[in-house]
């Protein structure tokens, strides 16, 4: 009897601490219409450094609730947080309508010209950690390719990885869009972008670059979003990570892929390029002249990638830019082994097989 009451208390705590970790910061009722409940602090490595009120929002009910596109909601969510960071006393439905406000006169802090993206054959989103640089490594003092002052007194060291610009300039000549996309924190990633410069400007003021965007950009989504809706939830595919969504930028996802080192941070599998993540304290240290090579050489191949892609797709005018390289993609790669060990296909054949057959491919894992 005495273990039976004991798990009916326990039962009964852990409801109650399930509730309220759940609970909205603010009880302004359109603001906590709108918020997805809060996933645990305890899942959350980052929590003690988040400042302002960093709720993630339903972005589908964003969309209909004020009009907007999926990018304008996005932007939404960002400027709540940077103007709740600013000033913790526009928490709330204040707070929520003055980013609706400044974001419907056109005002977008990612700086992306939807018109401009709207007419791209092609996009390319590139993380920036791990992927075009390194920020967290040991000797940067020695061994950098950016060195600058912060606001704290400390120095800052990056080293870009090799072959950086010449793929954003590559991507652009060829017809494409170059959008930047960190999940890094607003501040840290727009000080860095500041200091690295392309053709002698500053990434943040860049013609090569369309669009900018950081961790508030993150989204999360509810299992009663689109597949889903609130009668049939089990349709839905929640994204509990915070996570990269690529429809900001081309709501077909047509035409839009990604550079990541991270896959964890995405859901869009048929439109990531993985890429193997770049340590700059590995490549300034190392003596084999493979390992150092094989990084010198790892951004040159997905413009080779894309050069083949585009290609194609000009030979091909019916075939889009998603589909043209899903062949590059994990889950394109894993459709690619099963036909070349099924039909002892060459790569070549499969590729082809593939593009013209593009089911094959699995959407998700």
């Amino acid at each position: 009897m005495r273990s039976l009451f004991s798990c009916l208390l326990l039962t009964f705590f852990a409801c109650g601490h399930a509730k309220s970790e759940t609970k909205s910061k603010t009880s302004d009722p359109v603001i906590d219409s709108l918020t997805i409940p809060a996933i645990p602090e305890w899942t959350d490595r980052y929590a003690d450094g988040k400042q302002g009120d960093v709720r993630f929002f339903n972005l589908s009910e964003v969309m209909r609730r004020f009009k907007v596109d999926r990018l304008g909601a996005v932007e939404i969510q960002n400027t709540y947080r940077d103007l709740t960071r600013a000033n913790p006393d526009m928490a709330g439905d204040k707070g929520l309508m003055a980013a609706v406000k400044r974001v419907q006169s056109g005002t977008l802090e990612s700086g992306i010209d939807r018109d401009e993206l709207q007419k791209a054959p092609f996009i390319v989103v590139f993380d920036l950690d791990e992927t075009l640089y390194d920020q967290y490594y040991g000797g940067g003092d020695k061994c950098h390719s950016v060195a600058y002052r912060r606001s704290n007194g400390k120095m800052k060291y990056i080293h870009m990885v090799p072959g950086w610009a010449e793929t954003i300039r590559s991507v652009v000549e060829m017809g494409g869009r170059v959008v930047l996309f960190s999940a890094n924190l607003d501040k840290t990633t727009l000080d860095n972008l500041a200091q690295i410069k392309l053709d002698g400007q500053p990434l943040t003021a860049s013609p090569l670059i369309s669009g900018i965007m950081t961790n508030s950009h993150l989204t999360q989504q509810e299992k009663t979003e689109a597949p889903g809706s609130p009668s049939q939830p089990r349709k839905g595919r929640p994204v509990v990570e915070p996570s990269k969504d690529l429809r900001h930028f081309d709501p077909s996802l047509e035409r839009v892929i990604i550079v990541d080192d991270n896959p964890l941070r995405l859901f869009q599998f048929q439109n990531i390029r993985v890429f193997k993540k770049f340590h700059a304290d590995t490549y300034c240290k190392t003596t084999d002249p493979v390992l150092k090579n094989s990084y010198d050489r790892a951004m040159s191949v997905v413009v080779a990638e894309i050069t083949e892609t585009v290609s194609y797709m000009k030979a091909n005018p019916n075939t889009g830019f998603k589909v043209a390289y899903l062949p590059y993609t994990p889950l394109g790669q894993t459709a690619m082994t099963f036909l070349m060990t099924g039909q002892t296909w060459t790569a070549d054949k499969a590729r082809a097989h593939l593009r013209k057959n593009p089911s094959i491919v699995d959407k998700r894992y």
